[in-house]
């Protein structure tokens, strides 16, 4: 497994990145942290993905981390660049944490699995509460809690039967989360609840990296 740190070029401005590449891969992954986290928080996941056979590429979203521009509504083209940037490897599917689940969900890549995604475009006190008081301290913002207008101001999610995508979240979730999660599966969404998971662990457990390689069998057999 070669492991290497990349600055992937945009239009003017760099995005930080940890990759991962196995022996002839058959496919690429782009992995993307939630609000508050980074690229080494996701190299758990990303080691899993890149045994399974697929390039990886975990980046710093804006905000986050090494990349030096504050996180703005302009967040899912950090995705979109690094799911172009991973093409020449062949089919991507995009892997996703909470903020980054919903962007895992919009991106471009061929397929997409959510976790614990951030799917609302509003959240109540207690969830905004918790994100300023745990994880905002981490996150380079034009404002304080940007993010919530962020939220706001992506695309909402809608389903595409042609585009193979998986959604995972924990019992114990973000309440919103929990909520949109049921709705989503309630409507035939393929969705997985991982039994006491905690929205800050879901991307850690076993069961998680178990639903996350059924779904890279399927989709890259």
């Amino acid at each position: 497994m070669n492991v290497q740190r990349e600055v992937i070029q945009g239009d003017g401005y760099g995005i930080p990145s940890v990759w991962l590449k196995p022996l002839n891969p058959v496919g690429a992954s782009v992995i993307v942290h939630g609000y508050g986290g980074s690229k080494e928080e996701q190299l758990g996941l990303a080691w899993r993905v890149a045994e399974a056979g697929l390039v990886v590429c975990c980046l710093d979203l804006r905000g986050h981390g090494e990349n030096v521009l504050p996180l703005d509504r302009d967040v899912l083209l950090d995705v979109d660049l690094v799911v172009n940037c991973c093409r020449r490897f062949g089919k991507v599917v995009s892997i996703g944490h909470s903020l980054g689940g919903r962007l895992a969900l919009l991106s471009s890549a061929d397929f997409s699995i959510a976790i614990s995604p951030a799917l609302n475009q509003v959240y109540g006190e207690q969830t905004q509460n918790v994100l300023s008081n745990l994880r905002s301290y981490r996150v380079r913002e034009e404002y304080p809690m940007a993010v919530f207008d962020v939220l706001r101001e992506l695309p909402s999610y809608q389903y595409d039967e042609n585009r193979p995508t998986s959604i995972i979240f924990g019992s114990r979730d973000v309440p919103e989360i929990v909520k949109s999660c049921t709705e989503l599966k309630a409507l035939g969404v393929p969705v997985k609840q991982i039994e006491e998971a905690l929205h800050s662990d879901t991307y850690l457990l076993q069961a998680t990296f178990d639903e996350v390689g059924k779904s890279i069998d399927e989709w890259f057999d």
